[in-house]
């Protein structure tokens, strides 16, 4: 099955693109108040993934064989579904771009 037939790799990616440029917008023109917020969001988000990832490592790893069960049957992204999450990315980052500046850029 193409990773383009599951739409979750491409509304995660979608959602990155746009998270994407509120960063890199407010680094851009010198906006703290977005560029703050938006670091404080990608990191809080991602730190917190890691933390539970970790938790549940090491907690399988050594006192559930039930939970050890569970993680070896989880998700585990191709680089299929990490191209259509990049690519989704790229498209939605370039259709708001161009939706915002034009052609012209500026």
């Amino acid at each position: 099955m193409s990773a383009f037939a599951k739409p979750m790799p491409i509304i995660m990616g979608a959602l990155m693109g746009l998270m994407m440029m509120w960063m890199l917008h407010g680094a851009m023109t010198g906006d703290s108040v977005i560029t703050g917020w938006a670091l404080i969001a990608f990191v809080a988000a991602h730190g917190a993934i890691v933390l539970v990832v970790l938790f549940a490592v090491v907690f399988a790893a050594r006192f559930s064989p039930r939970t050890h069960a569970w993680i070896n049957r989880l998700h585990r992204p191709s680089l299929r579904h990490v191209g259509a999450m990049l690519g989704s990315a790229i498209f939605v980052a370039g259709a708001l771009y161009l939706g915002v500046h034009g052609m012209g850029g500026v």
